[in-house]
């Protein structure tokens, strides 16, 4: 009796869904061969049978029972996992739409030194660009990255969102963006430097320099001060010649906007 007990107690502690489907099957053959005489136990083992039968069975319902909720949660989970997959993924793409229009938007304020590297990257997939605030801008704008850094020189390459924005939409207006951060800097410039660009409403070109015979040297007159300053700018032509600055159309556009009464006086 004893020992029945042990085994009934030691059963019911079985959680392994076959195990219990085993001696489920075992204690109905039994009982079944038992009823029609075809087996004969006495009537302790009939009970822990029909025990076992009634244990069984019921961790049976509650393991089909378990499997019908466990379906069910894993199909609620399945759905709210692409439900976030989807937000996620509507998040990131709502996220890149914003970063696009940041930097899209951030090409219209560049200035005359960062569209210059802009206009050199345009003809070359890497540009060696001296450490300065120009760099630093176009880096925190996400507009460059810079693979390879020097002591004092970087070199720096378009970032893949920036070149499909140049490709597909700005680049065919890279001369309006030019214009634009031209009179900019124009209407900023100080009296002094600007007489010096006065001059180019006469003249495409400029020489800063000229062979003193009589002192048997070279002379540099004052605008080579300030055409140094911007040599590496949308300014002038590229490449330079020597200490000959030649305008760019653009810059020139940008003279004669910003100082037109000068230059209706020189065009008569």
């Amino acid at each position: 009796m004893q020992s029945s007990k042990e085994i009934l107690d030691l059963l019911t502690k079985a959680k392994d869904m076959r195990l219990n489907i085993a001696i489920f099957s075992v204690a109905i053959v039994i009982l079944y061969c038992s009823s029609k005489g075809l087996v004969t136990i006495d009537s302790v083992s009939e009970t822990v049978l029909r025990g076992l039968t009634f244990i069984t069975s019921v961790r049976l319902v509650y393991g089909v029972i378990g499997l019908i909720y466990s379906y069910f949660q894993k199909r609620q989970e399945e759905k709210e996992k692409l439900a976030k997959a989807a937000e996620e993924a509507k998040n990131a793409e709502s996220n890149s739409l914003k970063s696009r229009e940041k930097i899209r938007s951030a090409f219209e304020t560049l200035d005359i030194f960062q569209l210059y590297i802009i206009q050199e990257l345009k003809r070359q997939n890497h540009v060696q660009v001296k450490k300065g605030a120009s760099l630093f801008t176009l880096k925190s704008f996400n507009i460059i990255y810079t693979p390879a850094v020097g002591e004092r020189y970087e070199s720096a390459s378009l970032t893949a969102v920036a070149k499909d924005i140049l490709e597909n939409e700005l680049w065919r207006r890279f001369d309006e963006l030019k214009f634009n951060a031209l009179v900019r800097f124009f209407e900023g410039i100080q009296p002094e430097d600007a007489k010096h660009f006065q001059e180019f409403l006469a003249k495409e070109s400029i020489n800063t320099k000229r062979y003193n015979s009589h002192r048997g040297g070279s002379q540099y007159y004052d605008n080579e001060r300030v055409f140094s300053n911007y040599s590496n700018s949308i300014i002038f032509a590229q490449p330079q010649r020597s200490y000959t600055y030649i305008i760019d159309p653009r810059a020139k556009e940008a003279i004669e906007t910003v100082f037109k009464e000068k230059a209706e006086e020189v065009n008569g």
